[in-house]
């Protein structure tokens, strides 16, 4: 009897074991996808903010973020200008495969999958806001103040975006559809504008020639104000929206700030009411901008959202070269240029749910990672899915790994020496393999070598002390350049 009960006892446990773990089974689920928001600033340099050591500039909510997020210092922008990174951002590749070279130079073509077009698989909805410049808006209408063919028609709703309020470039950042040049005071108007405006127009001001697409054919006629403030209003109606629906989202939020013209709103200006009326215009830019950025991460912790979304905050370039009131930090160089000034952007990922106390990383990133990173974190994999130059830097991020897996390769057009806007028949690049950086500035008749760990600033050519290092790396970086030049013949 007492063989018999313990064999009964036995299996009872066992009955129960079985039970409880088939109870236990849907805890052990996935967690629901996380919303994703992609923050971009418009040349606005490492050196530009408060948190990496401005001591004018005030952007309270972009230092709380940086401080209870994750901090990368390393943190590439793909190109030196803006519209070759944006297109690294939506495929995860570099621009010339893209074939987006420079600055509102090329288009997002239809062969090309970009990052909406791949969560939509997972049934994310999907919203793009601000400055497109990856392509026209329109096949009838020429859009921004240098109108390209309406052949480059390519807007936000024909690549994977469910809602867009987007402009095809750039924006005055206050009453985005007038400049009125009487308002800065200064001669040559070189400050919010790369060359001076149309005589006659300097004090009257005149109508910008871009406007905010919300569809096919559809734009928005009328409105003022501050130009960041119009963009997250439609972010957060879109963020709110999608958050009723209970459908995971991708916000795609490009503000104009800080881009020439730079303009800024009476309350802005006031907070820099000591400095001259430029200095003015530029940190109330930033400021304003960074008010937007508070206000999201406050509208994400009302809509008890906070937790599971990701927020990733980079610039598109470094700080512009057309003045002297920003700053690339400890970098050598502006935008238009390789050298890290030009590229190395300020850059925050924030999502308290799988990252639970603030650091900083120190491993170079780029903005062709974005792709790679949140497709992994989704669970996604494309068919036919183009080479991709991003790698997933999730481990990067966990701190499960330290260094880099893949370099980094960068090929830009050589910007002219007389107008830094313009290019020459000649090529920059630059190859980063984690300390190492290898650069040629004059279309690969030299090439210096770097260690970026003891010489942030690019003053020390070390190639003679170590050629061994120097011919490898630049082996790897003539095989990755082929590798671009093969896709394209």
């Amino acid at each position: 009897m007492r063989t018999l009960s313990n064999h009964l006892f036995l299996l009872l446990i066992i009955v129960c074991t079985v039970s409880c773990n088939k109870e236990h089974k849907p805890s052990i689920k996935i967690s629901p996808l996380p919303n994703i928001i992609l923050v971009m600033a418009d040349d606005l340099g490492y050196g530009d903010v408060a948190y990496n050591g401005n001591p004018i500039v005030k952007t309270p909510h972009l230092d709380a973020m940086a401080s209870q997020g994750i901090k990368l210092n390393r943190f590439y922008a793909a190109a030196p200008v803006c519209s070759p990174t944006r297109a690294s951002c939506l495929t995860g590749r570099h621009p010339y495969r893209v074939k987006i070279p420079w600055a509102g130079d090329g288009f997002i073509a239809p062969e090309e999958i970009t990052i909406a077009e791949a969560l939509k698989t997972k049934g994310y909805a999907t919203g793009h806001f601000g400055k497109w410049h990856v392509g026209g808006m329109s096949e009838t209408v020429k859009q921004s103040y240098f109108p390209g063919p309406p052949t480059t028609y390519s807007p936000p709703w024909k690549n994977g975006f469910d809602v867009s309020f987007s402009t095809e470039s750039m924006m005055p950042t206050y009453n985005p559809y007038y400049l009125k040049g009487g308002d800065f005071g200064t001669k040559d108007y070189k400050y919010i504008q790369s060359e001076p405006i149309p005589e006659g127009l300097n004090n009257e001001g005149f109508e910008w020639r871009d406007y905010f697409w919300t569809g096919k054919d559809t734009y928005i006629k009328d409105l003022k104000g501050d130009a960041a403030t119009i963009v997250m209003d439609q972010a957060l109606n879109f963020i709110k929206e999608s958050t009723v629906n209970k459908q995971p989202f991708l916000s795609v939020i490009w503000f104009h700030n800080v881009h020439t013209p730079v303009v800024a709103g009476d309350k802005h200006r006031a907070l820099y009411k000591d400095l001259s009326g430029e200095e003015q215009h530029w940190y109330g830019g930033i400021t304003a901008m960074d008010d937007q950025i508070g206000r999201l991460r406050s509208t994400l912790k009302t809509l008890n959202i906070s937790e599971n979304t990701i927020v990733w905050f980079c610039s598109d370039n470094g700080p512009s070269y057309i003045h002297n009131y920003n700053s690339a930090g400890p970098f050598r160089g502006k935008k238009s240029e390789l050298y890290e000034g030009g590229i190395v952007v300020p850059a925050i990922i924030e999502w308290p749910a799988k990252f639970k106390t603030a650091y900083e990383v120190d491993v170079p990133m780029v903005t062709s990672d974005f792709y790679a990173t949140l497709l992994d974190i989704c669970g996604i994999k494309m068919e036919n899915q183009p080479y991709l130059d991003g790698q997933n830097v999730l481990p990067i991020l966990t701190k499960e790994v330290t260094k880099r897996s893949t370099p980094i390769g960068f090929r830009s057009p050589l910007p002219s020496r007389h107008n830094k806007a313009e290019v020459q028949d000649a090529e920059q690049v630059a190859f980063i393999d984690n300390n190492y950086k290898l650069i040629s500035m004059d279309n690969g008749a030299s090439y210096q070598l770097y260690d970026l760990n003891k010489d942030v600033a690019e003053t020390m050519d070390i190639s003679a002390q170590f050629p061994q290092i120097k011919k490898d790396l630049l082996i790897k970086f003539k095989s990755w350049s082929k590798s671009i030049d093969d896709e394209l013949k």
